[in-house]
């Protein structure tokens, strides 16, 4: 699809550019030089053309994806779209330059006649740069169960005013009421902790859900050599059962794991690392 301009007017570029080719090949002399030229000017004209087709798209696609996830909304609000979380494991692995690899292995179950889809938020925690944003990359799995499994699932992602990222899963087919589904996502997030690499300052690596959660577990690896000062976040109480530990892993990196049972609905939970 094109704008009502950008189409006649790649057309006409596309017939000057032949043209051009024509006078340039088979003229002598001025019209040889006046092909030449024309040949400059269409291939010019044709570049900007696709410039700004490729803007409009892209302008396009974010509407599309802000339609398409508000509308899911409205199904979850309205009409009951609804899941819990049975399970959680988030695993972050920090780079030396900041950037991030992590992975969200989880397990929803349905609490409506037929889950559609599901949904999560992630971000970065400080004032990301928004030049950032075409460099996120996530991939969707089902968890693969002794060799079942690990086929890729849709998804779409659009970013919220407030910097933050939120992703729809779309579950094949559906899933029934008290049905089951386990997934991972595997995502790439350049310069996320850039400031605690940099030891400009602590960062907090946080989650919580709208229902309870049975099981959850965080879990953050640095470089090799790094080493941290680490505290739980949450405002765990000595009632909530919930373990805190960090260790060498077998490859050397400082890996840090908070585990939490029943964890209760609103709930913010993780880890506040410090370099410095």
């Amino acid at each position: 699809m094109y704008t009502p301009v950008v189409g006649p007017v790649e057309g006409g570029a596309a017939l000057a550019l032949a043209g051009g080719f024509t006078a340039a090949l088979v003229g002598h002399g001025h019209l040889r030089v006046f092909g030449l030229g024309l040949v400059a000017c269409a291939g010019v004209a044709v570049f900007a053309m696709l410039v700004v087709n490729r803007v409009v798209w892209r302008d396009r696609d974010v509407v599309e994806r802000r339609l398409l996830l508000a509308y899911c909304d409205r199904l979850e609000n309205v009409h009951g779209q609804k899941w819990s979380v049975r399970s959680w494991v988030q695993e972050v692995d920090v780079q030396p330059n900041g950037d991030v690899r992590q992975r969200i292995s989880f397990t929803v179950v349905a609490l409506c006649e037929v889950l559609y889809f599901c949904t999560f938020h992630d971000r970065a925690n400080w004032e990301w740069p928004r030049r950032h944003r075409r460099r996120v990359q996530a991939h969707v799995r089902s968890v693969e169960v002794r060799g079942e499994g690990g086929t890729r699932y849709d998804f779409t992602t659009s970013w919220l005013d407030n910097g933050v990222l939120k992703m729809v899963v779309h579950l094949h087919g559906g899933v029934p009421l008290g049905g089951e589904v386990s997934l991972s996502v595997d995502m790439f997030w350049p310069a996320k902790c850039l400031p605690l690499m940099r030891g400009d300052r602590a960062d907090e690596f946080l989650a919580s859900f709208a229902e309870p959660v049975p099981f959850a577990q965080y879990v953050i690896r640095l470089p090799v050599g790094e080493r941290a000062s680490f505290e739980k976040v949450g405002m765990l109480t000595e009632q909530d059962d919930c373990s805190l530990t960090r260790e060498l892993n077998q490859s050397g990196h400082l890996e840090t794991t908070l585990t939490v049972r029943d964890l209760p609905a609103y709930r913010k939970f993780g880890v506040r690392l410090d370099l410095a």
